[in-house]
């Protein structure tokens, strides 16, 4: 296994950098920085104000009750119950099949993460939480997942939270995937994996939990729907008071600013109410105040405000937090002590801490996931071969070969002398131009121009014959980038976990466990070895 930099990889933002390295103007926008000191800190400061065990634990178990758990999952669930265990938490969308594979980087981070921690101490237990998505609407994200160079799509009209949506037409979506797999072991699993989640259950929700509940229970994992009535029933006051005040407004936006002054890209921007109200018929929908009544967009629904505060007491599960408040809702309900997310995500919660403050919620750590690069033997020895460095794999293949192009040429290293020299020709020419009338020192200068011009374009032409007499070189590292999934983009952000050359799924479920380190941060590059 061998690392290199975030920032060597060229795929993070300087807002991530920065916040990793520290940066001491990003210390206001989080509490503390997820050292493995700060692990313990922060979860003693979480045990000491946290109100929420008793009903966290019997709605995950209601929630979790037709799984055949585990022992280490039955033993976390136990856990949880006791007044010294947290958890570390990610969450993510109901992706088709997961999606692309930084989705088990998350998962296996926070399990990672939870047994070093417990096996360094005692005093706390840490428990792994995986967050389902199940209220987002956006369908259009996860409709899909890639499988080499085919695109799985699943076609389907829908607009509400996406883990209330029927699994009705998967079937055909996964035969024609599996047709396009070998017969063989890997196919058997993954087509058990599919008939026992997916064709097996009503709707999103319970066919992703149960895909998850497969895929990580033996590392006792659990899973939590946020979409829950009796959850909700806890955030009746904060949800009353962002009705009422806008506070998360006008706690974030601030923040925003903030950022926009030290140069940052604001990620998402919160609107005068964080809240969207499901209908009867399942749409969800943003709600609206205007001179006093509230509204649901695209709807006959409204309200004054008695009328919405007393729909939100009797009806909280019709409520649903969006991006602002969402993350407010998670460490409301949970014991959580660090959230472990992608580069957007973390960027959204750097918003977020004085709004927590406002609310008296712990913020938590804020954790960049592990980035991960997976490579076969084979992929390996090619790149040993065609003598690539790590680094080079997060490049492309033509700037790659323009690189060694003109390393290797003979006739490259000679040209900026031959420049120096025609600049040295102008700048006597230009001596004598001062000698005689303005009109020659114009023709000069123009000269010149367009000289140097002239010059530049044949650097450019060098380097395009150079690359051309290198075009098997070029092709080489092309088709090598390619079977990365590395040519224009990461790897991790493209392939699904069955697109790996694999024969037993737990096999390379254990391969990118091992591969992490939940402490650091550092891109990752390990070496899938080919199974016994």
């Amino acid at each position: 296994m061998e690392t290199i930099s975030l920032k060597d990889s060229n795929y993070f933002s300087k807002l991530m950098l920065n916040y990793i390295n520290q940066d001491k103007n990003l210390k206001d926008f989080y509490n503390l920085f997820p050292t493995k000191e700060n692990y313990i800190k922060q979860a003693q400061n979480k045990l000491e104000n946290y109100k929420n065990r008793e009903i966290l634990v019997d709605q995950i178990s209601k929630q979790l009750n037709h799984l055949d758990l585990s022992e280490k999952q039955q033993n976390n669930l136990q856990k949880l119950r006791e007044k010294n265990t947290v958890t570390i938490t990610t969450g993510h969308q109901l992706n088709l099949f997961t999606g692309p594979i930084f989705f088990f980087y998350k998962i296996l981070q926070v399990i990672k993460a939870c047994e070093e921690l417990n096996k360094e101490q005692s005093e706390i237990n840490f428990v792994p939480m995986f967050w389902m998505a199940t209220e987002d609407h956006d369908f259009e994200e996860i409709n899909h997942f890639k499988f080499g160079d085919r695109i799985i799509h699943w076609e389907k009209e829908f607009g509400g939270p996406v883990g209330r949506l029927s699994t009705d037409g998967l079937q055909k979506v996964f035969d024609s995937f599996l047709s396009l797999i070998p017969n063989g072991k890997k196919k058997t699993e993954l087509q058990n994996l599919i008939e026992a989640s997916y064709l097996s259950n009503d709707n999103l929700t319970d066919a992703t939990r149960k895909l998850v509940h497969l895929l990580f229970k033996d590392h006792g994992l659990l899973m939590i729907d946020g979409d829950d009535k009796e959850l909700k029933k806890v955030m009746i006051p904060t949800f009353e008071e962002e009705l009422i005040e806008s506070t998360s407004f006008k706690k974030v936006i601030p923040q925003n600013e903030k950022l926009e002054q030290l140069g940052y890209s604001i990620q998402v921007n919160p609107r005068e109410i964080n809240l969207f109200y499901i209908n009867q018929n399942n749409s969800r929908e943003r709600i609206v105040e205007q001179n006093g009544t509230y509204f649901v967009n695209n709807t006959s629904i409204k309200f004054s405000k008695e009328e919405i505060v007393a729909d939100l007491h009797q009806n909280p599960d019709k409520f649903s937090p969006n991006v602002i408040l969402r993350p407010l809702y998670q460490e409301t309900i949970l014991p959580n002590v660090a959230y472990v997310g992608g580069g957007g995500e973390m960027a959204y919660w750097l918003q977020l801490k004085e709004m927590f403050n406002q609310f008296e919620v712990d913020f938590p750590l804020l954790v960049l996931r592990n980035s991960l690069l997976i490579r076969t033997e084979k992929q390996h020895e090619k790149q040993q071969k065609l003598d690539l460095s790590n680094e080079d794999l997060f490049s492309n293949s033509l700037a790659i070969t323009k690189k060694r192009s003109i390393n290797s040429s003979e006739i490259a290293p000679k040209l900026p002398e031959l420049e120096e020299e025609l600049k040295s020709i102008f700048d006597r020419l230009e001596h004598l131009s001062s000698l005689t009338e303005s009109s020659f020192a114009d023709m000069i200068q123009a000269q010149r121009t367009k000289q140097l011009k002239g010059f530049e374009k044949i650097k450019q032409r060098l380097v395009h014959a150079e690359v051309k007499k290198n075009e098997d070189l070029l092709k080489r590292i092309e088709q090598l980038l390619n079977d990365l999934s590395q040519q224009n983009g990461l790897q991790e952000r493209v392939k699904n976990f069955a697109d790996f050359d694999y024969i037993n799924v737990q096999y390379f479920i254990d391969f990118i466990e091992d591969s992490l380190r939940p402490f650091d941060f550092e891109f990752i590059i390990n070496t899938l070895k080919e199974e016994l």
